[in-house]
């Protein structure tokens, strides 16, 4: 049966995650992705046609190949960001481990091909996915027009972020989660050649024809910015669209409509993304001020032609804050003693340390102003604590707080 009309699907951090292909290697993992049914609850051993793999195999120096990609799977791991237990979200204090991709892969001449299954560790970032509600999905027929494991790997980069037109990188952040060592093309250039010429090449067959840019610091390449060129918004397979828009919109009519709600709303958001915006602030993890700030940021961004898509960068501001930074040092300039009289006690501001920590290591396009070189005390010291920010410790965790707390 051909399956190439499938739709697959990969949790986000599976996406982001630190591991390198070869190509046979990359072949057996969509082979066996394409097995994964809706309802799997786990996973199953397949048997995986050596055709499927190795497109021509002649003689016994194929079989030989499969036979050594094989005992290289057994080591094969990926570095990856584990999720919280029970609602496999991504946690708020990210933590990294070293998880083996396949439980099991050997060649058996008697049945035809490889006999393969997944790592059970693996099951939350590749099953019942809906329960995380962050994931990406793609269709089978356009992974397989790719030959190149690195191409494979940034089509799903761009997948991720397809609703929003564009996704920024450090170089080394791409490095990294491609599993390509700094002495492997160390120039520029030869990077260049190898890894994004070759991807865009290759993409440009796909649904995620892609482009990109530089940004330079002293000539040396910091950053780049793949724009898609046509965009298409990230699908879900009809089955998991209709049960997730069920439940979302019920969770939704039983929360009160706010003026924050409406101005997002009108600002294109999708009542789907609104929950985990509710849930944020539920949380405290930043204040309707944030909000506001973002509504306003993004707004005069997209009159100035920077942002293609309002209502996927509002989102993504408030879902992943990277531009709380630059909000709260926004908030602590000075005002003068007018304003001062007239503005009420401020209220508390609390912010993971481990957040700032995070965003120092990857900062996003929006906070290149205040990118400088320091040490991340030399950050923290600059922007929060001589703010008036103090670093306290609250039920186990390191938090930077300023302000009152509200009754």
């Amino acid at each position: 049966m051909d399956n190439n009309a499938r739709i697959v699907a990969q949790h986000n951090a599976l996406i982001n995650a630190r591991f390198s292909f070869e190509p046979l290697q990359m072949r057996l993992f969509l082979s066996l992705l394409a097995r994964i049914e809706y309802e799997d609850s786990d996973f199953k051993e397949h048997v995986i046609p050596i055709r499927e793999i190795f497109f021509q195999p002649e003689g016994g120096s194929a079989y030989h190949q499969i036979d050594v990609m094989c005992k290289k799977l057994s080591t094969f791991a990926i570095y990856i960001e584990k999720l919280e237990p029970g609602t496999r979200k991504r946690s708020k204090k990210p933590h990294f481990e070293y998880i083996p991709l396949l439980a099991k892969a050997e060649y058996r001449g008697d049945n035809g091909g490889v006999v393969a299954i997944f790592n059970p560790l693996i099951m939350p970032y590749l099953l019942q996915l809906r329960q995380s509600g962050n994931f990406t999905t793609a269709t089978l027929a356009e992974l397989r027009k790719l030959k190149s494991p690195y191409a494979l790997r940034i089509y799903w980069l761009l997948k991720e972020y397809a609703t929003f037109g564009e996704r920024t990188m450090t170089l080394q952040q791409l490095r990294f989660i491609l599993d390509i060592a700094e002495n492997e093309y160390p120039r520029f250039s030869s990077f260049k050649a190898r890894v994004l010429d070759k991807a865009k090449r290759e993409l440009a067959t796909t649904d995620m024809p892609f482009n990109f840019e530089t940004e330079r610091r002293n000539q040396i390449v910091q950053r780049i910015k793949f724009l898609i060129e046509h965009p298409e918004k990230v699908e879900n397979s009809e089955m998991i669209k209709d049960v997730e828009l069920t439940e979302q919109t019920e969770h939704l009519e039983n929360i009160e409509s706010t003026y924050w709600q409406q101005k997002l709303l009108d600002a294109g958001v999708s009542k789907r993304s609104l929950e985990q915006i509710a849930q944020q602030l539920a949380a405290r993890e930043y204040t309707l001020d944030y909000v506001e700030f973002v509504l306003n940021r993004i707004t005069k961004q997209k009159a100035l032609g920077k942002v293609k898509r309002a209502a996927g960068a509002i989102y993504k501001a408030l879902a992943e804050k990277y531009l709380l930074a630059e909000f709260l040092e926004a908030q602590t300039k000075p005002v003068s003693k007018r304003a001062a009289k007239a503005q009420a006690p401020t209220p508390e501001v609390v912010v993971r340390l481990a957040e700032v920590q995070e965003m120092f290591a990857n900062p996003g396009p929006f906070l290149k102003k205040i990118l400088i070189e320091e040490t991340f005390e030399e950050h923290v010291q600059r922007l929060y604590l001589v703010e008036g920010f103090q670093l306290e410790t609250r039920g186990g965790e390191d938090w930077l707080v300023k302000g009152v707390a509200q009754e």
